[in-house]
């Protein structure tokens, strides 16, 4: 348990002075909460022995009342300095892992880790929170009372003394196999957590594609399974520390039951007085109530040391490594020179080299799967290449500051995220600083702000989570005020025209259009038609660059893009025919 201690105390860093400080004040704590025990024996020895008197009672009762209102103080302070502490250390930590996990490499975030960084964040940190700094006080408490106790029936009778030792020594033994089953099992419950929130976060994010295709059922399969399965390790967590924890116990309520039977037989001996024998019968609960705690604590150190070691190896990942000395841009020319890249062990680019020129459009098109998304992901450095280089203005990307790199790029995704606030802080997530006039000038451009007005609350209308309350084109739209007001000089569309309405393509297009004024423009696009006009499209297939050049050029060289071209022309008049033709 101690360990567990120092390993806190490492843990908090900055606020360690604090917690050693409340420490003390818990020790000092636990030697006056002997004050009232030996009063008690000072009133029954003088009552037996009729020595007691009026001034003594009085006495006697300014101790206590003094003991307990410096007792109250202390408490006080300890509780400022422990609680407090743990409250703060907390939310230094949680924003140091937001800050970690927009660092990590997008690879960590599709490789199933949502339930595990989800359950760090929501289990494991509140778990330490709420209860660590509880322990943290039982521990140094119940170790300061047992101590002074022990010291205390040394000087009444040595033989009291040895048999509380005895009892402390085989607790001990006993609570080394309680913690060495707890060690095995928290792991395991803490694995258990993760599994279950990734079931439920699962179902909940796809409940709308679940109850279309009514799968309900099958569905709810995995959430139950994982209920069921944390249900079953709970209840193996709880058998495993049965037994142990009762023997632990046990060995207590027999230190307790023999030193009761030592002080009797020495009193009646006459070797101890009878006030000093029914004051042990009293102060022997005190030092040992706070030591048999430490057995239902000890499963509690435990699953907060799993959600440390969780919570720390998740800190301990590696990060997308940052350049030091960020290298300074001074143009916007993008260039793939000999990029290869994979997802694990699947191939995805293979020495693909471009030019996307600044102030042009270089458009991607494509099979879905051919590595057009890669693509961007790889110009914000969401993954690094593995083999050759990504550079703007002539810089490898790998020596910019990433801050510095992000700052130069606008995004419009094809999953548009927005999150549960206001429409008004959604657009100004792209420039902080930004102005109203700012945000409903980028809303005009977008072409959102009629329909943001038509809202009751206008610009201060919640868009509930991820956008929920609005329509995909709206949704989209607003993620393009977003990139409208950053005005960044580097703007990648992932299909962002998907989800408008024909109505609005037009004038999001010319919107568009205004915006990438002098500035690098990278466009993935399924829908040929808004690409026409670009000044480069490539078509990225089977892990290469197989075409590239000017619409005319691609369509007269009959390639692949011509014969993509000609399908999309085909799939835009589809109709429904009759059953009878």
């Amino acid at each position: 348990m101690l360990k567990f201690v120092l390993r806190v105390l490492r843990f908090s860093g900055k606020y360690a002075a604090r917690l050693k400080l409340s420490f003390v004040l818990s020790f000092i704590d636990g030697i006056i909460s002997s004050v009232p025990i030996v009063l008690i024996w000072q009133v029954i020895d003088g009552a037996l022995n009729d020595t007691l008197v009026h001034d003594d009672i009085l006495l006697f009762t300014v101790i206590l009342v003094l003991s307990l209102m410096l007792r109250m103080v202390l408490r006080y302070w300890f509780v400022l300095l422990e609680s407090g502490t743990g409250y703060e250390l907390c939310e230094r930590e949680r924003i140091s892992l937001g800050d970690k996990l927009r660092r990590l490499p997008m690879g960590f975030f599709s490789e199933g880790n949502l339930g595990h960084v989800t359950s760090v964040i929501t289990v494991d940190l509140p778990f330490i929170e709420e209860m660590g700094m509880d322990a943290l006080d039982k521990v140094i408490g119940g170790f300061a009372t047992s101590l002074i106790g022990l010291i205390m029936l040394f000087m009444v009778d040595w033989r009291i003394a040895f048999i509380s030792i005895a009892a402390f020594i085989t607790a001990y033994l006993l609570l080394k196999a309680l913690e060495g089953v707890s060690k095995r099992q928290s792991p395991i419950r803490q694995r258990q957590q993760a599994e279950l929130v990734s079931a439920i976060l699962e179902y909940v994010q796809g409940i709308s594609v679940i109850k279309s295709f009514n799968m309900s059922g099958e569905k709810a399969k995995r959430i139950k399974d994982a209920i069921d399965s944390t249900k079953d390790h709970a209840i193996d967590f709880e058998v495993s520390l049965l037994v142990p924890t009762l023997l632990y116990k046990l060995c207590f309520a027999f230190g307790t039951t023999l030193t009761i039977l030592t002080a009797a037989f020495l009193a009646i001996r006459g070797e101890l007085s009878l006030s000093l024998a029914i004051a042990m019968f009293m102060f022997i609960f005190s030092i040992y109530t706070p030591a048999t705690g430490f057995g239902s604590l000890s499963s509690q150190l435990r699953i907060m040391e799993a959600g440390l070691d969780r919570y720390e190896a998740l800190k301990h990942l590696k990060e997308t490594e940052d350049s030091p000395q960020a290298a300074a841009i001074t143009s916007h020319d993008i260039a793939f020179e000999n990029v290869s890249f994979s997802y694990d062990k699947d191939r995805i680019l293979e020495k693909i080299s471009f030019i996307a020129k600044e102030g042009r459009v270089t458009a991607l098109v494509g099979p879905s799967g051919g590595g057009k998304t890669t693509i961007a992901n790889l110009i914000m450095r969401f993954w690094d290449v593995e083999e050759g280089r990504v550079a703007i203005g002539g810089t490898d990307i790998r020596q910019v500051n990433n801050d510095e790199l992000l700052s130069r790029i606008s995004v419009v995704f094809q999953d548009v995220h927005l999150f549960n606030d206001t429409i008004e802080n959604n657009i100004r997530f792209g420039k902080s600083s930004a102005t109203i006039n700012e945000i409903v000038e980028a809303s005009k451009k977008a072409k959102c702000h009629d329909f943001i007005m038509a809202l009751p609350n206008g610009y201060g209308t919640i868009v509930g989570e991820n956008g929920s309350l609005l329509s995909g084109g709206e949704r989209q739209r607003i993620s393009i005020a977003r990139a409208i007001l950053k005005d960044a000089p580097i703007i990648i569309l992932d299909e962002a025209t998907a989800s408008v309405d024909p109505d609005n393509e037009i004038d999001i297009q010319h919107a568009i259009g205004a915006l990438i004024q002098d500035k690098t423009l990278i466009i993935i696009a399924h829908r040929l038609s808004t690409i026409q006009y670009a000044d480069q499209i490539l078509v990225v297939e089977n892990k290469h660059i197989i075409e590239g050049g000017t619409h005319n050029e691609l369509l007269s060289n009959q390639g692949r893009y011509a014969s993509l071209w000609e399908k999309r022309q085909k799939a835009g008049g589809w109709q429904i025919k009759s059953r009878n033709v």
